[in-house]
């Protein structure tokens, strides 16, 4: 017996396991999770400027009857802020998948990422949030911030204060 080495194999078995991992579970249908946390990193800005502003962060996740998923992230900073929506085809940094009981999302930086892990417990009635953040080795974190402006990281992210709570329901619709 020969083994063939095929792309077109290899890309449907990367199709079928990205949809395995993208289904939502059946227990978080027509269910609203919501997650928050701080990041406070010390930067150096384009302008000139050294400080370290703690951001808070936040998100409402949808997943409806159907298993699509919808968010609200709300980003805010010393008088600045951010909010965004993204239905489950506006895809872009920070889209959520499902794997196994975590739901994970991935946002690049121009240099650097973060990465969001919410852990369900068996029955998903509960979650935990995880933030994890950094750049690759020898390479500071850059990013564009709410004021416009571009930050170097200069020393170590700090990420507090991650809650999880999930609700039946839309919380969109409420």
């Amino acid at each position: 017996m020969r083994l063939v080495s095929s792309p077109f194999i290899v890309a449907i078995a990367f199709s079928a396991m990205t949809s395995a991992a993208a289904a939502a579970p059946d227990q978080l249908r027509n269910k609203s999770i919501s997650v928050a946390f701080s990041v406070s990193i010390p930067a150096k800005g384009s302008n000139g400027s050294s400080r370290t502003n703690t951001r808070q962060s936040f998100r409402q996740i949808y997943v409806s009857s159907q298993g699509r998923v919808f968010v609200k992230s709300m980003k805010r900073v010393k008088g600045f802020s951010k909010d965004k929506e993204t239905g489950p085809d506006g895809g872009g940094g920070g889209a959520l998948r499902f794997v196994g009981n975590k739901m994970v999302g991935v946002l690049s930086f121009a240099s650097g990422a973060s990465q969001l892990s919410i852990s369900f417990d068996p029955s998903f009635q509960s979650c935990s949030a995880s933030v994890i953040m950094g750049a690759e080795t020898g390479k500071p974190m850059v990013w564009k911030g709410l004021d416009g402006v571009i930050y170097t990281s200069t020393g170590k992210p700090s990420v507090s204060s991650p809650s999880c709570s999930i609700s039946e329901g839309n919380a969109f619709a409420r």
